[in-house]
């Protein structure tokens, strides 16, 4: 039979930690889903550029690199060069993106 010194430690402890472990709980609920926000929790997922996003990227690249061989900063040759490896690059991802669906 258990003294009954140690009896009257028990249930505060079961209570403290009861209380503590719900607290956290709670405290945690309400970082993630504050009800003072409805708005939908925004994550670090990137969406798919759109047809018209990659355009103008890809003509900001050309009017660059036009300004830098009209510039001396390169010659024609290494424009070339890098507009030959951007293509490489974009078949290699279309190939694995197919691969994979």
């Amino acid at each position: 039979m258990i003294p009954r010194p140690k009896v009257k430690w028990i249930a505060p402890l079961v209570l403290t930690g009861a209380l503590l472990a719900g607290g956290s709980a709670a405290i945690a609920a309400e970082t993630w889903n504050s009800s003072d926000d409805n708005r939908p929790v925004d994550l670090p997922f990137r969406r798919k550029a759109s047809e018209q996003d990659m355009q103008a990227r890809k003509a900001e690249m050309q009017e660059r690199l036009a300004a830098r061989v009209e510039s001396g900063e390169i010659t024609q040759a290494e424009a070339d060069d890098i507009r030959a490896k951007m293509a490489d690059r974009k078949a290699k991802f279309e190939e694995r993106r197919y691969e994979k669906s």
